[in-house]
């Protein structure tokens, strides 16, 4: 039996439908992704199913007793002093001081007191049991140690760092043993040693699971089905969010070829109703007249049953970075760079080269300097700076994390008339980035997460950068967007150095790390999926209190790693899965482009191909990681 089913819901905002007949089912473990674009519907989804939005027409059905989990993407509220553990038992607590109130008055003189003060305490009893009752506070401590946080459990919890609040909502939400968890883009604020971990301990846990992420390497890892949100409308698809990509693209290849005919069916009608109707109006003959209406209601009614045009190969964001790359050799230096906090060292003297169009990727945990770094390279950084020396001719553009590139005061408008000529200019650039006409007089500090980051990216092209450096660029943008960002950065011909939590994005676009090991800049030739199986996963994957490796041993680990292992098959098979990644990347292309022109019979042979590219990629990926 489900745990949880909806009946045809439907919500609109504003007369705007938002669901419009909405219908799946979720069983007892299943793991299931919730994708669609920003503004579809997936929070709103959410929050009927829990309850908290009852402005909807429809049914949702839950299984008798039980237990629903809910971790939405706002971070927790925090009473005043207030630990982990605290906030944990939250709800234990006030039950275990309410059976104390309870106890006491059922030693009272007043029979009728005693008696309701009985009953409610057998009742409070079972429920504060079933919830772990004395033991919930050492539970609770078990479950955070799990997570990387027994170290914080005695810890003032508003003190926490963004990530940390959002693990400890999670082991809240999960200590309830929930039969459905629902999460609502669990993977904010956390590092990528965080993610890794969130994507194990989800797949751990034996109740089913409804999850919204933008983070694509999660999708693939957790979810064993993916519930679509487009149009009001969801559709279910079997297998993790690869899958349901590959299968997107075999069903929307099919649906072109239909819409190809239909819209070849309903050309010859119209031709021949204009061919009928001239003939009836040179002819006083009522035949033609009624042939002619015969043809018009066949026309309606094939129109009527036309096939959609698909649009899984339009992009709503048509990204580009026009920097050409530039002639010189060297486009920065660090050398001999340290940062401190007061008197806490954060980054130690060390360094790293740039060179000209090569792609970087700089990671470390939450707290270990880049974001100090990029914008010190930003800030400080020219041809003199001997410390942070930037090339000359190097036109740099930044994305930075706290987007504080611009005057919050100013409009969409007067930002980018500092760049470009006219108004008329702005708005063509913008709109490639999903800006309208009225966003054109919009405030900076009006404007989304997400919006604020698309127009980062705009001004990075807008000043034709040859040197983007990137701070979590792809934060609050939806999978197309990151989608199109990939794509443009492919091409772009400049220098990229990148901050990002995103892995699926430093898959596609690094190939080469710089990471922050013991409070040193040391580097790794090789991708960011290389760097991760060698280095990241066995240093940043240990959590908590577990023992790490000195930065002396990972930088000579990612030296002899960038070899392949010194093992001929390793290297190997690294070059046949390099290989297969570029390709499968090509098709990817490929694809689009038939779509953008209609070759809907290549779409879906291409389709095929990626399907069987996908299935020897998998293979290999096993005999490489095992």
């Amino acid at each position: 039996m489900a745990i949880l089913e909806t009946i045809g819901l439907n919500k609109d905002f504003g007369g705007t439908p938002i669901l419009a007949g909405v219908a799946f089912s979720i069983e007892p473990g299943e793991k299931l992704a919730l994708v669609g674009r920003n503004g579809s519907g997936k929070t709103t989804l959410l929050r009927i199913v829990m309850g908290e939005d009852d402005d909807y027409h429809g049914v949702v059905k839950l299984q008798p007793g039980a237990r629903l989990a809910y971790v939405p993407q706002k971070p927790p509220e925090f009473m005043a002093g207030e630990t982990a553990v605290d906030f944990v038992c939250r709800e234990t607590a006030c039950r275990r001081a309410e059976l104390e109130l309870l106890a006491a008055a059922m030693t009272g003189d007043d029979c009728v007191e005693s008696r309701a003060a009985l009953a409610r305490y057998s009742a409070l009893r079972e429920t504060y049991d079933a919830d772990g009752g004395d033991d919930a506070e050492a539970a609770a401590a078990r479950l955070l140690s799990k997570a990387g946080l027994g170290h914080r459990a005695d810890t003032e919890a508003s003190s926490l760092s963004g990530g940390e609040k959002n693990v400890l909502a999670l082991v809240k939400a999960v200590r309830r043993m929930p039969d459905l968890l629902i999460l609502d883009e669990p993977g904010n604020h956390l590092d990528i040693a965080g993610l890794a971990w969130l994507e194990d301990f989800l797949r751990s846990l034996p109740c089913a699971v409804l999850l919204v992420s933008h983070d694509r390497r999660m999708l693939d890892k957790v979810a064993d089905g993916v519930l679509e949100l487009e149009a009001g409308h969801v559709e279910r698809y079997t297998g993790n969010y690869s899958a349901y990509r590959l299968e997107r693209l075999r069903q929307a290849a099919g649906q072109g070829q239909d819409w190809q005919a239909d819209r070849k069916r309903v050309e010859r009608l119209e031709a021949l109703v204009r061919r009928f109707a001239e003939i009836a109006r040179s002819r006083p003959d009522p035949a033609w007249g009624k042939r002619l209406r015969a043809r018009r209601s066949q026309l309606a009614r094939v129109k009527a049953d036309a096939t959609d045009k698909p649009d899984i190969g339009d992009r709503d964001a048509r990204v580009s970075f026009l920097g050409e790359a530039s002639k010189a050799d060297l486009v920065l230096r660090v050398e001999e760079y340290s940062k401190k906090y007061g008197d806490e060292t954060i980054i130690e003297p060390s360094g790293f080269t740039l060179m000209n169009g090569e792609r970087m990727a700089l990671v470390g945990k939450n707290g270990s300097g880049k974001t100090s770094l990029v914008r010190d390279i930003v800030e400080r950084g020219s041809w003199d700076e001997q410390t942070l020396r930037v090339g000359p001719s190097m036109v740099v553009g930044y994305c930075a994390q706290a987007q504080e590139v611009f005057d919050r005061d100013s409009t969409v408008e007067e930002e980018f008339l500092k760049i470009l000529p006219t108004r008329r200019d702005a708005l063509a650039h913008l709109g490639r980035f999903l800006f309208g006409w009225d966003d054109l007089d919009k405030r900076i500090a009006s404007l989304s997460g997400g919006e604020l980051n698309r127009l980062q990216l705009a001004r990075a092209s807008a000043m034709r950068a040859n040197f983007l450096v990137l701070d979590e660029p792809t934060n609050h943008l939806d999978i197309p967007t990151r989608e199109a960002v990939e794509d443009a950065l492919a091409d772009f011909e400049g220098t990229v150095l990148v901050v990002s939590h995103d892995r699926y994005f430093l898959e596609k676009v690094a190939r080469r790390v710089v990471f922050i090991a013991d409070r040193k800049l040391a580097e790794y030739e090789g991708g960011f999926a290389e760097y991760w199986r060698d280095v990241g996963s066995h240093r940043d994957g240990d959590r908590g209190d577990a023992p790490r490796a000195g930065a002396a041993g990972l930088e000579a680990r990612g030296r002899s790693t960038s070899a392949g292992h010194g093992k001929p098959l390793d290297r190997e098979l690294e070059s046949r899965i390099e290989g297969l990644e570029r390709e499968k990347e090509r098709l990817e292309r490929s694809a689009a482009e038939a779509f953008d022109v209609h070759d809907y019979k290549r779409a879906k042979a291409i389709a095929s191909e990626l399907e069987r590219h996908n299935a020897r990629l998998a293979e290999l990926w096993a005999r490489f990681m095992g």
